[in-house]
């Protein structure tokens, strides 16, 4: 079978990696309606069966994904848009110093890449301006719930080597607020990582390309990596708020402790999580986030949630 990954693309035309080498692919028609629910059947890191037909090849299958990033299509609308798929690493970057860290958009995060069962990093960058007591804090809140947590500089090279590590071989999502330093750290491991978004953007500005969508790069150490504006804005797609519990780890242990087996940890009696969250045994800035997310989550249940029929 001639496997390829889908690199970026819109409509029917897509770019794809195959065997080592970037082509044009072209999607069939059969493939464009194979769900009502998807703003587009096919996305970056998605794997498809190519097959010749004359001079042309075409994407005549798409493999099934080990996970995805959705989002609303439209806001108010129950139509999924899948941003990436078949993610290997996530990276999820923020840093010590303009802007400082966000605790509530990194949960946010962490809770739909568990629900996705993307294996997941936090990359605390900038750490040459200082690290806080307040932010060695969430830094040590996260590594005692079981989060690897890696602290870089660019500036000082440190920890460098293993963003480099992490992403060689595979497909990777740095993801984080603007000003993070995602694109520094990227271009430290792969200097040409800048000329490959820079052609990409002014080309974009002359055709029917636009730099808004979701694309691959590969990177020199073989793996690859995804770049989207606005990912960040990503909406927690198909997660239901009665399950969010499941999402956190160190809420999910102590859910069996609870008085009711159906506890939602929100201001149940004989709830194991907010004794909790009241004796310290869990990071508090966790327990107030996880509320908050609880919150979003119930409010948007009509756009966020969709049982399959």
């Amino acid at each position: 079978m001639n496997k390829a990954l889908v690199l970026y693309g819109n409509g029917t035309d897509y770019t794809v990696s195959l065997d080592g080498k970037e082509c044009v692919a072209h999607l069939k028609g059969t493939l464009l309606h194979t769900t009502k629910r998807s703003h587009h059947p096919v996305c970056p890191g998605d794997y498809v069966r190519i097959e010749q037909e004359g001079s042309e090849l075409v994407m005549a299958e798409i493999l099934p994904r080990m996970n995805r990033i959705s989002r609303p299509a439209n806001y108010g609308m129950r139509k999924e848009q899948v941003i990436a798929s078949n993610i290997d690493h996530l990276l999820l970057v923020s840093s010590v110093f303009s802007p400082r860290m966000n605790t509530g958009f990194l949960d946010r995060i962490l809770a739909y890449s568990n629900m996705q069962r993307i294996e997941t990093e936090i990359v605390v960058n900038k750490t040459d301006y200082g690290i806080s007591d307040e932010e060695q804090y969430y830094i040590e809140g996260y590594r005692q719930i079981g989060y690897e947590v890696i602290e870089t500089s660019v500036e000082k090279s440190i920890n460098i080597d293993k963003i480099s590590c992490l992403t060689s071989g595979s497909v990777s999502a740095l993801i984080g607020n603007s000003g993070v330093g995602k694109s520094s750290i990227l271009n430290a491991i792969d200097p040409a990582f800048r000329r490959k978004v820079n052609e990409t953007s002014s080309y974009s500005l002359k055709g029917k390309h636009t730099t808004k969508q979701a694309r691959l790069y590969p990177l020199s150490n073989g793996g690859f990596v995804l770049d989207t504006p606005g990912i960040r804005e990503f909406g927690m797609w198909n997660m239901d708020f009665e399950e969010l519990k499941n999402f956190f780890p160190e809420i999910y242990k102590l859910s069996s402790q609870c008085r009711y087996h159906n506890c939602l940890h929100t201001n149940e009696p004989g709830c194991a999580v907010i004794a909790a969250a009241d004796e310290g045994k869990i990071p508090e800035f966790r327990y107030e986030n996880y509320l908050k997310i609880f919150q979003t989550l119930y409010d948007n249940r009509h756009l966020y949630f969709k049982k399959d029929k």
